[in-house]
């Protein structure tokens, strides 16, 4: 696979035996992402799915947690102009680009998943989380409200009541609760998440490419996938609104203040 051209120093990409592995590689900041490496993530996306050698997708994040979510340094400087916390922004055209892929994606999590670390996953195919994983989607408590498609798919998915816990009283749910709501596939000792992943990945490379892509296609149909995509620029629109509202300003400051004290 030509390897795309990243730009954030903060996401690796490897292809080995039909798979494409791509790694959030900022553990210093527990993987908080910040606009470049969302434009990182949908060219390796878009890469894969352009290659015919490429038959799975594997997303993890190095060191003890998978991701914290949106940096808030980052997006709290973010240009309200610009789109980039719309519908344009590198975030949803990344989310976009996950929801259209016709080849398996699989994503690992350990430690905790926030924010968009959680709502991702919603655009996996099998989510493989360790014993330790935990899931907080964290939008309410920043004044913010759901994006990824989150508020439609997770309802469809959890139940309406299992929704509301993260979406409105913002709980976090542990990796056998996420497991039994169906956000995760498979739960594993944390020593085995790596190894666990690799062969869930292998798996799925050997089955026949043009088949996995038609049935990614149907499940795709059996979604309702025109609803989705208008859900995530419903949520996207009021999002940049809440975004340049005194509300989340004043707790995106209180949020770095206290981090530089």
């Amino acid at each position: 696979m030509p390897r795309p051209e990243l730009h954030s120093d903060h996401i690796r990409v490897s292809v080995d035996e039909h798979i494409l592995r791509i790694t959030l590689d900022r553990p210093d900041k527990r993987n908080a992402l910040t606009r470049t490496m969302y434009t990182d993530l949908e060219a390796a996306v878009s890469a894969g799915m352009a290659d015919e050698t490429v038959h799975v997708i594997v997303l993890e994040g190095e060191g003890e947690m998978f991701c914290a979510g949106n940096d808030i340094a980052d997006f709290a400087g973010v240009d309200l102009s610009s789109g980039d916390a719309g519908v344009t922004g590198p975030a949803l055209t990344f989310i976009r680009r996950m929801a259209e892929c016709d080849k398996p994606i699989v994503v690992a999590v350990q430690g905790q998943a926030t924010g968009i670390g959680t709502t991702l996953l919603l655009h996996a195919d099998l989510v493989i989380a360790a014993e330790d994983a935990r899931f907080y989607t964290a939008f309410i408590d920043l004044g913010l409200v759901p994006e990824a498609g989150s508020s439609l798919l997770l309802p469809r998915l959890l139940g309406r009541q299992n929704a509301a816990r993260l979406l409105l009283a913002g709980d976090t749910l542990s990796a056998a609760e996420a497991e039994r709501m169906g956000l995760v596939a498979y739960r594993v000792p944390s020593a085995e998440l790596a190894q666990r992943t690799q062969e869930l990945a292998a798996r799925l490379a050997a089955k026949p490419p043009g088949a996995m892509a038609a049935s990614k296609q149907l499940m795709r149909q059996g979604m309702n996938s025109t609803a989705i995509t208008a859900q995530i620029a419903d949520e996207a629109e009021v999002f940049g609104h809440r975004l340049a509202s005194d509300e989340v300003r004043d707790i995106m400051n209180a949020f770095l203040n206290r981090r530089k004290t």
